[in-house]
């Protein structure tokens, strides 16, 4: 990671020591400086991120400025996502409504200290307590850390996190899910799924169902085991069968070669294969023998596509919720 200027402020300094510990060896580059705000951009695999880092409150003229960044920005790097992500002490009423609406996520600048400020929400441990609170309307920290199996002070760590980014509400004791598209947008900053993917091509089947039930009659002995997921598992989680004319799922490189070989190149179904970068072979799934990642992977690794896969993510969240 290459800066082009270093900021001597503490506090903006903290937060691109963090950005360089959760994008490791990305690219960073300055847009913007002075006395009271610096904006950089971070390329991060398929993602790009605008980040500002604002020292005063901000304002609608702030709002302006990032949105005159993402029109050039998303020129300049055709086909890749571009999010967008402030930092401020305090935000004002009409740029906290506008600044959602055109993509981008708030966070409180310093608001996150100690632990909280490692959390991660898309980490296997927080998703759980994430996915605790998807699935039960109000629940208490408490409950959440028992039924999840996730320590009492790293739960209440991801619980503080997503109260401050506006997805999750306290009432008293209680907790509940009062945005979930804040919570979505968190995942999708933190961990975009394409930065995963591995292997793309056009196979010799031209229906989903067969060549998914060719493959899964074939895979025992991939280590780890392939698994769909994104929109091929809602589609399976959802109809019970896949549609679109794209196989999107996980396996590692070996296993993806394998997939490859059974599966041959032609002008048939796409295969889209991501890279495991967490173990899935306890959290996988069958429906009519085909192989699928559990609900709250799916869930995740859509809400991992930005606003390609929030709608998606959504329906598979109720679905979920109501189980």
């Amino acid at each position: 990671m290459s800066l082009k200027y270093q900021p001597t402020n503490a506090k903006i300094q903290a937060v691109i020591d963090v950005l360089k510990k959760e994008h490791p060896g990305s690219a960073i580059e300055t847009l913007g400086y002075d006395f009271d705000s610096y904006d950089v951009i971070l390329e991060h695999g398929s993602g790009i991120f605008i980040i500002g880092i604002k020292l005063s409150r901000a304002t609608i003229q702030t709002v302006f400025k990032f949105m005159l960044y993402s029109k050039a920005i998303s020129q300049r790097y055709s086909g890749k996502s571009v999010h967008m992500k402030l930092y401020a002490p305090s935000i004002s009423a009409d740029a906290k409504v506008a600044f959602p609406k055109a993509g981008g996520q708030f966070q409180k600048l310093g608001a996150a200290r100690g632990k909280a400020s490692a959390v991660k929400v898309s980490s296997p441990g927080s998703w759980k307590v994430a996915c605790y609170f998807i699935k039960n309307t109000e629940s208490t920290i408490n409950q959440a850390s028992v039924k999840t199996g996730v320590s009492y002070p790293w739960t209440r760590s991801v619980v503080k996190k997503l109260v401050e980014l506006g997805a999750f509400e306290e009432k008293g004791r209680n907790v509940r899910l009062s945005n979930i598209d804040e919570l979505f947008k968190c995942v999708a900053w933190e961990r975009p799924i394409n930065s995963l993917m591995g292997l793309d091509f056009k196979s010799c089947y031209q229906d989903e169902q067969e060549a998914l039930h060719e493959l899964y009659s074939n895979v025992e002995g991939m280590i780890p085991k392939s698994a769909c997921t994104l929109f091929t598992a809602a589609d399976l989680y959802l109809e019970g069968v896949a549609s679109g004319g794209c196989i999107q799922l996980y396996a590692d490189e070996n296993a993806a070669q394998v997939v490859k070989s059974l599966m041959g190149e032609g002008d048939g179904v796409s295969f889209q294969i991501y890279n495991p970068d967490r173990e899935l072979e306890n959290e996988i799934y069958s429906i009519d023998d085909v192989q699928v990642v559990s609900m709250e992977q799916a869930i995740l690794d859509l809400a991992g596509l930005g606003a390609m896969g929030a709608d998606s993510a959504k329906v598979l969240a109720q679905k979920y919720s109501s189980e």
